[in-house]
């Protein structure tokens, strides 16, 4: 049912991917550039200067982060079918991996390189560890689910 806490637990999931859209994740400063990372673009805030990324860099995280919301927001309709509700969730927490590194390894580490000053994480970055933790708290109550169906099951 719809009801059960693992659908609070996806929901908040689903809650902390869309927030990202509006917080930046980090920035970086040096004495000649200063960008701010979003989850949409890489915003450079200094006014009439040289452009070093592309308008694309940003289009593998803009893919994750959708993915991980839209699976999220499946998983809470699949309440009929726990064992695929389960594998969605596991795939999902992994996707949610892959994203934390992104956020913290992969991107800093690129942009680094262009502009050798190291990043400062700001909110955004946090909120694929509320995902990710939210997620698996998701896991933990469906197996629980699970295990008391079959449980009831051979009672009869």
């Amino acid at each position: 049912m719809i009801q059960r806490i693992q659908s609070v637990f996806l929901l908040v999931a689903f809650i902390a991917c869309i927030v990202m859209f509006f917080f930046s994740i980090a920035s970086f400063y040096s004495d000649f550039y200063c960008f701010k990372l979003y989850v949409i673009k890489l915003k450079n805030m200094v006014p009439d200067s040289e452009i070093i990324f592309s308008s694309f860099f940003t289009i593998p995280l803009i893919i994750v982060v959708l993915l991980i919301a839209v699976l999220a927001m499946i998983t809470i309709f699949l309440y009929k079918n726990r064992q695929l509700q389960i594998k969605i969730n596991k795939l999902n927490i992994l996707i949610n991996i892959i994203l934390i590194v992104g956020i913290f390894f992969g991107y800093p580490e690129i942009i680094e390189r262009k502009i050798e000053t190291g990043p400062s994480f700001e909110i955004g970055a946090y909120f694929p560890l509320i995902s990710l933790v939210f997620l698996v708290l998701a896991n933990r109550s469906i197996i629980k689910d699970e295990k008391l169906i079959k449980s009831a099951d051979r009672l009869r």
